[in-house]
């Protein structure tokens, strides 16, 4: 039998291996760092340098390396700035091809196949000597970092530019972390990490240049289009990259696209290049400028225009004048306005609500409505309706109902944080004046007034009101149960005719007020026993009056004098 003490020492060492395998897989291909590696804040390559025993590989005739390449390209040891396929010479000054696998993968490797080449005859092993550059990005920083401090794995590029969020653990290490994404990411000349969230007028981030090239002018390529512009001045999202492909596929040759917040031309310089007419507004005068550059092409030059002021007033002026000039004139084609700036977007639905348009230009504008492409952040778990969320933010803003809306998922911002995009009509319902009634959908209590609704305040859709539905019964039946027990009040008092519209008759009303005063001091009489119990209905008992009853009673007939 085993001792408790062979066991204890068992049981350590079959935790020791799974240590070490677990760590020996979280690394690639069989790298191991020196253990001073650990906590590095400023990046040593040479700590990389390592000898990687006995690889395995394959000396085959030149000529004979296309015969089974392609069989053998899975097993193959991969690692940057490594060629797993090498040229040499053997005893004889012949060329050879020296075929390096991947320790951890060569018994995958079939016998038939092994036997076909001749596997003994050409099979040898070799000592390879790697340095910092043949590790892959993530392992050299799982290897610097501590334990409890995740490897940063996303980032954005744009352009020369990596950009990327550190967290607060990450923060002792990020030269370190700046430095390895440097070295490792193919062209990438500056490596930016944001300070703060988006909080100014012109919505740019600051942002600190952790190494790297101090120029932040950078050229990014999207939907067949050059964008220029400087990326410590303006926002640039490539994570949108789908989004505006998205928006500008619902526009057609010969509609306008109004881009209220535009940027330097994400959505506006793809639409004109489609052919579609663009009015385009930033206030911010570095995107404008940025706008204008991007927007020099042959046929964008022709058909965008870029405006730089304030949202509110490019809708109140520019927009309104050019839709009512195009119903003037009969113009074809759809109108539609973009207004990407999720976190403020919702506010500027007041100048619709505002008296933006007279009663007769409301009529011109809704004889062909514009349609309205916003994006908003909505606050939601996964588990609810994002969409119910979103509709409710703008109905909210607008304060009316919209009859359609066509709500689309862009993006997770943040844990239950996410990004949409509403598209509604501005139909003339919109533009009338008086207040809306709430809608006839029952709502959820309100019990906030953030810009990023909850479901806290959702309108509840059908199909989810059960658990509402319940409580509003079981409501009902409390409210049932205390009518069944109230008793019924009877009363031989007639209804006045006080001769409403006219003048009341003075002799009548001191003839109603004489015989209130009667009836109270009926009210107030002791009552006595009866001479004769058979005058007395049978079955009835006639209950003595409480003083708190009496004075109620007298109360009451005093207030109903005239």
């Amino acid at each position: 039998m085993i001792g408790s003490r062979q066991l204890v020492k068992l049981g350590c060492a079959y935790l020791s291996r799974i240590q070490l395998s677990f760590y020996h897989a979280s690394m690639t291909s069989l790298l191991v760092p020196a253990p001073d590696v650990r906590g590095q804040t400023k990046l040593d390559c040479e700590a990389f340098r390592v000898k990687l025993k006995s690889v395995p590989y394959l000396r085959v005739p030149q000529n004979c390396i296309t015969k089974f390449q392609g069989n053998v390209k899975n097993f193959l040891l991969k690692l940057p700035k490594f060629k797993p396929v090498q040229t040499a010479k053997n005893l004889h000054g012949e060329t050879e091809m020296c075929v390096y696998f991947d320790p951890s993968k060569i018994q995958d490797i079939s016998d038939s196949f092994k036997e076909e080449i001749n596997w003994a005859e050409h099979y040898a092993e070799q000592d390879l000597e790697l340095t910092y550059e043949n590790w892959p990005r993530d392992d050299v920083l799982r290897a610097i970092l501590p334990e409890n401090v995740e490897v940063p794995t996303s980032f954005s590029q744009i352009g020369h530019i990596i950009h990327i969020n550190l967290r607060d653990e990450q923060l002792p290490f990020k030269k370190v972390i700046g430095q390895v994404l440097l070295d490792k990411t193919a062209n990438a000349r500056t490596v930016v990490n944001k300070l703060n969230v988006i909080n100014n007028t012109y919505r740019n981030f600051e942002m600190e240049i952790l190494v790297g090239d101090p120029d932040t002018i950078v050229t990014a390529k999207e939907s067949g289009c050059s964008f220029t512009f400087d990326f410590a001045k303006v926002y640039w999202n490539p994570r949108l990259v789908n989004e505006h492909a998205a928006l500008v596929n619902l526009l057609s040759e010969g509609d306008v696209l109004y881009d209220v917040f535009a940027g330097v031309g994400p959505f506006a310089v793809p639409a004109a290049n489609k052919g579609v007419r663009v009015l385009a507004n930033d206030l911010n005068p570095e995107s404008y400028k940025w706008l204008c550059k991007n927007s020099q092409g042959k046929k964008a030059r022709k058909l965008l225009t870029a405006f730089n002021k304030d949202g509110r007033d490019f809708l109140r002026d520019d927009v309104k004048r050019d839709i009512l000039e195009r119903r003037k004139n009969g113009s074809p084609g759809a109108e539609h306005l973009a207004m990407n700036l999720p976190a403020l977007a919702v506010e500027f639905l007041d100048v619709f609500r505002d008296n933006w348009l007279s009663e007769d230009e409301a009529d011109k504008l809704c004889s062909r409505p514009p349609t309205v492409h916003l994006y908003c952040f909505v606050k939601a778990t996964k588990h609810e309706d994002w969409k119910a969320l979103t509709r409710q933010l703008l109905e909210k803003k607008l304060g009316k109902t919209l009859s359609e809306i066509e709500v689309r998922h862009v993006r997770n911002v943040a844990p239950n944080k996410e990004m949409m995009r509403a598209s509604f009509k501005l139909e003339r319902r919109i533009f009338k004046n008086e207040k809306e009634e709430e809608p006839a959908k029952k709502r959820a209590r309100k019990d906030n007034d953030d810009d990023e609704p909850s479901s806290k305040d959702v309108a509840i859709p059908d199909g989810q009101e059960q658990g509402e539905q319940g409580r509003r019964s079981e409501e009902r039946a409390r409210s049932q149960r205390a009518k069944t027990k109230a008793k019924k009040v009877k009363t031989t008092l007639k209804k006045l005719d006080l001769g409403q519209g006219s003048k009341l008759n003075k002799e009548k009303t001191n003839q109603i007020n004489k015989q209130l005063v009667e009836l109270s001091k009926e009210v107030h009489r002791p009552k006595t026993k009866p001479k004769n119990k058979t005058a007395q209905p049978v079955g009835k008992t006639v209950q003595p009056i409480s003083g708190q009853a009496k004075e109620q009673a007298t109360s009451l007939i005093q207030n109903m004098q005239i």
